[in-house]
């Protein structure tokens, strides 16, 4: 049994996976790992350990439909990717219009080359992209952070949390560098994710949109 004193307050080890399920059901939002230990008055590693468990065990049960998953250094609890289509009918009468191709398309420039400007994006693609940067900022998976060193000091933009829980991904450096996002190499990351989970249906997105925009896009190169 382990303790670790925080502010004349601990919790036993046999405690934490009780008051970690809590805490996280009653945050709803990712919470760190740093805060988590305050909370609890425990070590971080212990914490880190329990949470695994407490993950492994959610990710295993078939009979829940919710899961605790790591992003970056923070945890967060939320339902499983496999209850996609139970939460769209649940949604439905609110459900966003899905995204373009040229949406997809953007949001691949970002996550591979972040952090990126305007600029940066639209050198990229070859088109203007203000609406669809305002669209993936309202649709919580970009964000700013930051401004560039240069003449003007354009908006730095660069991925969300939300991002990474919408795609299965745990942290934005498991994505490889990619040359250009070819079709290819993207096809590859999909596979790659799909094996990792042992399903299919392992994202709340697919980003099979985003991967036939940019090979459309080298079909039109190639004809023209």
């Amino acid at each position: 049994m382990t303790e670790v004193q925080n502010d004349e307050f601990s919790l036993s080890r046999d405690e934490l996976p009780a008051a970690l399920e809590a805490v996280l059901f009653a945050s709803g939002d990712p919470v760190s790992i740093d805060r988590i230990c305050e909370i609890t008055g425990t070590d971080e590693k212990v914490v880190t350990e329990v949470l695994n468990t407490l993950s492994d065990t959610y990710k295993h049960d078939h009979h829940r439909g919710l899961t605790v998953r790591r992003l970056e250094n923070d945890y967060v609890m939320c339902t499983k990717p496999e209850m996609k289509t139970i939460l769209e009918r649940f949604f439905r009468p609110r459900s966003r219009p899905p995204m373009s191709q040229a949406t997809y398309e953007t949001l691949a420039v970002v996550a591979y080359n972040q952090p990126v400007t305007r600029a940066q994006v639209e050198s990229v693609r070859g088109v203007s992209s203000d609406s669809i940067i305002a669209r993936l900022l309202e649709r919580g998976w970009i964000q700013e952070c930051g401004t560039l060193d240069a003449p003007g000091r354009p908006v730095l933009f660069e991925t969300t949390q939300q991002f990474l829980m919408e795609f299965g991904i745990e942290s934005a450096t498991e994505m490889p560098a990619m040359d250009l996002m070819m079709y290819s190499t993207i096809r590859d990351l999909e596979e790659s994710l799909e094996t990792a989970a042992g399903t299919r249906d392992v994202r709340q997105v697919s980003i099979d949109s985003l991967a036939d925009a940019n090979d459309q896009k080298q079909t039109d190169c190639d004809e023209g």
